[in-house]
């Protein structure tokens, strides 16, 4: 006898978002208890995690940003609009919240895996944030 849950189908879901994500196993006494609600929003294609919140969302969504070089040589992150641009991106809400939120954390240099302060005022522009 195999201990599987009885709704071959069941799977486990992730029960919050953030550092402290975890999943929950499917119940097997009560397999209604993690059936898909019909309300829920049901997202297809790629989901990319914001740097500033950290929730994750559709790509559709987000912003990419990627590290540039002003005229001056010092490195700076630029919004992607066509999402075109080569070498590592990061993703951001389209909010001067998220953004303040990537500013504090320093998480900019770190999703982009460079060394000390970038520059960010091409985002802010972006964003209308003064």
């Amino acid at each position: 006898m195999s201990r599987r849950s009885a709704d071959p189908g069941a799977r486990a879901r992730l029960v919050e978002a953030g550092p402290g994500a975890r999943l929950s196993s499917p119940s097997r006494r009560h397999p209604d208890t993690h059936a898909a609600d019909p309300a829920a929003e049901v997202v297809t294609g790629p989901v990319r995690t914001c740097v500033g919140c950290r929730t994750t969302g559709p790509r559709s969504v987000l912003l990419r940003v990627v590290a540039a070089t002003t005229d001056a040589g010092d490195p700076a992150v630029v919004v992607d609009v066509r999402r075109a641009l080569p070498g590592r991106g990061a993703w951001l809400h389209p909010d001067p919240h998220c953004l303040e939120l990537a500013e504090r954390r320093r998480a900019f240099p770190r999703a982009l895996r460079l060394a000390g302060p970038l520059d960010t005022s091409a985002v802010r522009a972006h964003l209308g944030v003064a």
